[in-house]
């Protein structure tokens, strides 16, 4: 007997499903507790602890600044003095600034402390989990024995290595995935639901001016969504219906932003972002970063985009081994085939055009992450099946418990680590803690030239203590100085009436101008 399922290419044998059935919906729970276990420790050792990158640190000084009224939508503020020379001026043009509005009212509401960010960075890992159970029931046929293993595709992306760093790391490609992702759940929503495709094309449409506002171009793969559901999600290929919905999502984006740029700030702003930041770095003329210059040329994010993969694509190869040859499993499920096409595809859509560029980041790939996992789920998934079915039941109460205490030991582990600082960072953030504790807010403190390219404490100052980095020349009240530049300084400092403060710091001395400059003219 056979029989055919809604959002499903092909039939299903129906004895196989109803012998496999009982083994899934048994090994859903347990699948949930290790997922949830597993990504609390992976996200945990960077989230609840104090320390980050100088990217995040930024963004998240922008949205306090915007928060206490310094800076506005279309005019953010970082500081007078920033550590790369392309933006020169107060207002920052490195990036569109949706995520520094919205993280804005998370200060509002949560207060100025580290823990606000990392509040953002939870919500928004949360949601873009929930969107991956919700795309992955939209693509599964609800008859399939994998439909009921959402947590799959949940669990491959904590087996990524950028997940742990970049989930909790404030990172603006975060947020842009999770619109992005929208835009892909209510492009499938709508055409799979004709009678609300209007409803449904609006929504993913304001996802996607959402996503742009966010990151960028790079934010634009979204609008492969149609071509590659209608080739790939379909039982024949409809190309004219894909085609229909790509000149509606294009349309309406277009129609969107044109709209906006009738707004003399966003016009500003955005043309000085795309002049800055995109034109720039399409023309090579921005930082040049990973192995772009080197053996790899441009193609150094694909090869980032695999090391990623690497881990479960060892799971699928180690599975299918093992019902091939050890277990000898002759179980027959059916392969999402198109599944996993269409969200690899998606993926590869997202990474391939970054080639376009020198200017390449190991996270420009998190875009990327979701799909892969959906992907992977579908392709690893049926292996996972077949073995678990062939696992004594007995062991089901085993595995259950061996899930509840791995939950524990997560938990455990993250109450023990929550609020100490992270190890690479324990000494900068004990040197900018003691400076603020001296250093009066909203102030200039001064630098030696070569400090003002220190990309971490640069952030780390304004993030934490709103303290602006200048130079000698503009005399600031106080002057901070590292090892490598104290000594030739140190006349200078001296001649213009700077005393040493009697702090202990681990890497910095700090001067305070507590007299008037010596004068040089002859009496």
């Amino acid at each position: 007997m056979r029989f055919y399922t809604r959002r499903y290419m092909g039939p299903v044998s129906l004895p196989g499903f109803v012998s496999i059935l009982p083994t899934t919906v048994a090994y859903r729970r347990i699948g949930w507790l290790f997922t949830v276990a597993w990504g609390a420790f992976i996200v945990f050792r960077r989230l609840l602890r104090e320390g980050m990158w100088a990217d995040g640190l930024t963004y998240a000084a922008l949205s306090r600044n915007m928060a206490i009224g310094k800076g506005s939508f279309w005019s953010p503020v970082f500081a007078s003095s920033f550590w790369l020379p392309f933006n020169r001026t107060e207002t920052f043009y490195e990036h569109p600034p949706l995520l520094f509005y919205i993280q804005s009212w998370f200060f509002r509401l949560l207060g100025d402390t580290y823990v606000t960010e990392r509040v953002y960075c939870f919500v928004v890992l949360l949601l873009i989990l929930v969107l991956m159970v919700q795309l992955w029931r939209q693509l599964v046929p609800t008859d399939h024995p994998l439909y009921r293993w959402e947590w799959l595709p949940v669990f491959l992306l904590f087996t990524f290595p950028l997940t742990e760093w970049t989930y909790a790391q404030n990172y603006l490609d975060v947020t842009m995935s999770l619109f992005c992702l929208l835009t892909v759940k209510y492009t499938i929503e709508g055409w799979q639901n004709p009678k609300k495709w209007f409803l449904m094309a609006t929504v993913a449409i304001l996802a996607l001016l959402a996503a742009f506002l966010t990151k960028g171009p790079v934010s634009l793969h979204v609008l492969a969504v149609p071509g590659l559901y209608g080739l790939f999600c379909r039982p024949t290929p409809e190309l004219a219906k894909a085609t229909r919905w790509t000149f509606l999502l294009i349309g309406g984006f277009a129609l969107l932003l044109s709209l906006l740029l009738l707004y003399e700030p966003a016009r500003i702003f955005l043309h000085t972002y795309f002049n800055q930041q995109v034109w720039a770095a399409l023309n090579g003329k921005r930082e040049v970063y990973g192995d772009t210059s080197g053996s790899l040329g441009r193609t150094f994010i694909v090869k980032v985009l695999l090391t990623n993969l690497a881990p479960a694509l060892v799971l699928l190869a180690v599975l299918w081994l093992l019902n091939r040859f050890w277990l000898k499993s002759r179980e027959a499920i059916r392969p999402l085939s198109g599944i996993i096409r269409f969200y690899m595809a998606l993926g590869l859509a997202s990474t391939l055009p970054i080639m376009a560029t020198t200017k390449q980041i190991e996270y420009y790939i998190v875009p990327a992450l979701p799909y892969m996992a959906l992907g992977l789920g579908a392709w690893i998934g049926p292996q996972l099946v077949k073995l678990t079915f062939r696992l004594p039941k007995t062991g089901l109460r085993i595995f259950l418990a061996l899930g509840w205490m791995a939950c524990l030991g997560s938990g455990l582990y993250g109450i023990s680590i929550a609020g100490t600082p992270y190890q690479s960072h324990r000494a900068i953030l004990a040197d900018v803690h003691t400076i603020g504790s001296v250093v009066p807010s909203n102030t200039r403190l001064g630098v030696c030239p070569e400090m003002m390219a220190s990309v971490l404490l640069h952030s780390y100052l304004q993030r934490y203590h709103r303290l602006e980095m200048t130079t000698l020349a503009k005399k600031p009240a106080y002057f901070l100085a590292d090892a490598t530049c104290r000594d030739a300084q140190h006349p200078q400092l001296t001649a213009a009436g700077y005393q040493p403060v009697s702090v202990s710091m681990k890497s910095y001395v700090l001067y305070h101008r507590s007299a008037p400059p010596v004068s040089t003219k002859r009496l």
